[in-house]
């Protein structure tokens, strides 16, 4: 093997390794963190909620008259443990604001299982030095009528 052969297979090793590095390194990135006082922060915490079982500290997250006709006895099986949200966008307009997310849910394993990607917008108002859900958001749309 010739010398030019030799340089251009080290460049090969070298590239690949990096990103194999960098890969792994986006990989475990844990998710970001929003600011609790911000409407991503509100979103974050209420999914987080929903996700830890938490229905009290969940519904905070919610306009309280948006509650009155659901089946709470239903809320701990409405959020599924294999839902992945990622926020894709906010806009923040005065005292209200909107998140848009993008929901995957995943089932089953091996050659069967599947998955189903859908969008939701997200409307909040301001309240105190907070935001609160002002419709009815997925999944709760699923026990609230």
């Amino acid at each position: 093997m010739d010398r030019h052969s030799r340089i251009v297979l080290v460049v090969i090793a070298a590239v690949t390794v990096i990103l194999v590095a960098v890969a792994i390194v986006v990989a475990i990135q844990p998710p970001p963190v929003f600011d609790p006082a911000t409407p991503e922060g509100t979103v974050q915490a209420f999914y987080q909620a929903l996700l830890d079982a938490d229905e009290d500290l969940a519904l905070t997250y919610v306009e309280e008259d948006l509650l009155h006709d659901c089946y709470m006895r239903d809320l701990v099986h409405v959020m599924p443990d294999n839902a992945h949200i990622v926020i894709a966008n906010t806009e923040i307009d005065g005292d209200e604001a909107r998140v848009d997310i993008v929901i995957t849910e995943t089932w089953g394993g091996g050659p069967f299982g599947g998955s189903d990607t859908f969008d939701e917008m997200l409307y909040m108002t301001r309240s105190g030095d907070g935001w609160l859900i002002t419709r009815t958001p997925w999944p709760l749309d699923r026990i609230c009528p």
